[in-house]
């Protein structure tokens, strides 16, 4: 018991010395720094914080990778450590290239899957770099296989649960060159990878690990996994486009590891080989299906009614049962439309602002709220329609 907690601290431990835990963190940041850029380029004003997509990228992933851990604790999935670099090298390249959208487990695979079926090692003239190769041409392609779905399964409960969340509305343009609004969404999820080692001093029992891939012994390591996420969504609500996207990345997945069970009880790595090249082409397949490229745009001009884009956080509108992708038809008894600016028809009464919503299921309700301290010129709604009048106001 001794050697297993000790294997499992150094496994830990391995997690924290990895440059790429720091780098996924990093680049975290980055993304809302950039974030913070474009809404101050569209809307002149932040809309979430920029530190906001650090918690973002580790909160998930430790729920998600502590579940893991317990599952493979029982299954075993083992690679050789050749192969974990092989995984992070994939996942560092896409990573500092700003690919954030391959960034999926689907993408990073094909590296250590070609390493694995391909690569013979070769003299770089470095031990180091040497030992790093060992066993690489050893590598299970029945663990590759789960491992794969395993992974791209937690990649759609990510997307579900996590990346409808705080998306940043954007203004764009149209094929016809007008002014819509859209919704990006861009993350990143640091998942500590639990698995196996063939080499160490734990030793397996009669009936542990569940799957067994060949190794006499066993080592832990607790590798930093990113997995990343770019969406611009203009043609749908963000948060069902989210769960739809996510729930058909999580079936690809768990058919993955289906397939790879079959190949692991079959011994026929040649099925292992199909289940990850399908995995591949159905992530990409998911990609290409939800671009929503030659889809009308859901936040637009209207004639009759705004749509709304945003919410800053914690303004008078925040505070106010309002949801992004409603529609505010009246405000003070004022239809708004084209030609007619919302903060106008808000200020025929300065102490009150009562409006007329039309929901996402077209029915209609009423919403007010007393304005104090001149907060009808902070609201906090963000529109297409008004953006462009600021814009026009201050080009004057």
């Amino acid at each position: 018991m001794d050697t297993f907690g000790l294997s499992i601290l150094k496994g830990i431990i391995s997690f924290f010395l990895h440059p790429l835990t720091y780098i996924t963190i990093i680049g975290a940041f980055m993304l809302g720094l950039s974030r913070v850029k474009r809404d101050r380029r569209d809307f002149h004003t932040r809309v979430h914080d920029v530190l906001d997509d650090v918690p973002f990228a580790i909160i998930p992933g430790l729920l998600i990778g502590a579940a893991f851990l317990i599952l493979n604790l029982l299954l075993g999935l083992t690679v050789p450590f050749s192969t974990t670099v092989a995984m992070s090298l994939g996942a560092f390249l896409l990573l500092v290239t700003g690919q954030i959208r391959f960034l999926s487990p689907a993408f990073v695979f094909i590296l250590p899957t070609l390493a694995t079926f391909f690569y013979t090692p070769i003299d770089l003239g470095n031990d180091t770099l040497n030992t790093m190769q060992e066993g690489i041409g050893n590598a299970s392609p029945f663990a590759l296989a789960i491992l794969v779905g395993f992974l791209v399964f937690m990649e759609g409960l990510f997307i579900t649960m996590n990346a409808g969340k705080q998306t940043s509305p954007r203004l764009v343009e149209s094929k016809r060159g007008k002014l819509v609004g859209a919704h990006e969404v861009q993350r990143l999820w640091l998942l500590p990878l639990f698995l196996f080692l063939p080499v160490g001093q734990v030793e397996l029992f009669t009936w542990w690990p569940l799957l067994d891939f060949g190794a006499g012994t066993y080592a832990f390591i607790l590798l930093p996994f990113p997995i990343g996420f770019r969406k611009l969504i203009h043609h749908a609500l963000p948060l069902p486009e989210m769960k739809s996207n996510g729930r058909q990345v999580a079936l690809l997945g768990g058919a993955t590891v289906l397939i790879g069970l079959v190949s692991y009880f079959l011994s026929n790595k040649w099925i292992a080989l199909v289940a990850i090249i399908l995995v591949i082409l159905g992530r990409a397949g998911i990609l290409l299906l939800h671009r929503g490229k030659n889809k009308p745009a859901y936040f637009n001009e209207r004639n009759k009614g705004l749509v709304i884009l945003g919410i800053l956080p914690g303004s008078p509108a925040d505070q106010m049962n309002l949801q992004v992708g409603e529609v505010i038809s009246k405000v003070n008894g004022l239809p708004l439309g084209k030609g007619v600016d919302f903060y106008t028809a808000l200020q025929r009464n300065a102490a009150f602002c009562k409006m007329e919503v039309l929901d996402v299921n077209g029915e209609v309700r009423f919403e007010q709220k007393a304005l104090y301290n001149n907060t009808h010129h902070e609201l906090g709604l963000l529109f297409v329609k008004e953006n462009r009048f600021e814009e026009q106001e201050e080009a004057q």
